[in-house]
């Protein structure tokens, strides 16, 4: 059995969302149904933390893709000559609608170095 690298509770400080900010976090959400409007399964529940605001927590879009199937003019477009395009894109989970947010310090995978904690600048 591994032991957990969660420090003890004399160490720890305080635990804040800035904390999770570029990790991946298993997010409950009260209501998935808008997942299907931006093209993300409803069982996805997993999510790359990029920041978060009054509003709520933005969260990496795992791969948006769009199709296009009609040229300019609204004609349509042979499917041998469709093209794809997959492009980056970051969401907002409204405060709202989030039951609850686990965090996994220390897991390979899901926690990455901060930011802030990097050496960068004049010294």
């Amino acid at each position: 059995m591994q032991k957990s690298k969660l420090r003890s509770s004399k160490e720890r400080t305080l635990f804040t969302v800035e904390n999770i900010i570029g990790d991946i976090v298993f997010i409950s959400l009260r209501d998935k149904s808008f997942l299907e409007k931006i093209a993300i399964p409803e069982e996805l529940s997993h999510f790359k933390v990029m920041g978060q605001d009054q509003l709520g927590i933005w969260v990496e879009h795992p791969k948006l893709t769009f199709k296009y199937t009609s040229d300019k003019d609204g004609n349509s477009i042979d499917e041998d000559k469709q093209k794809t395009e997959t492009v980056d894109a970051v969401f907002l989970i409204a405060w709202g609608n989030i039951n609850t947010i686990m965090h996994y310090p220390d897991r390979d995978g899901y926690d990455f170095p901060s930011e802030f904690d990097t050496d960068i600048g004049f010294k």
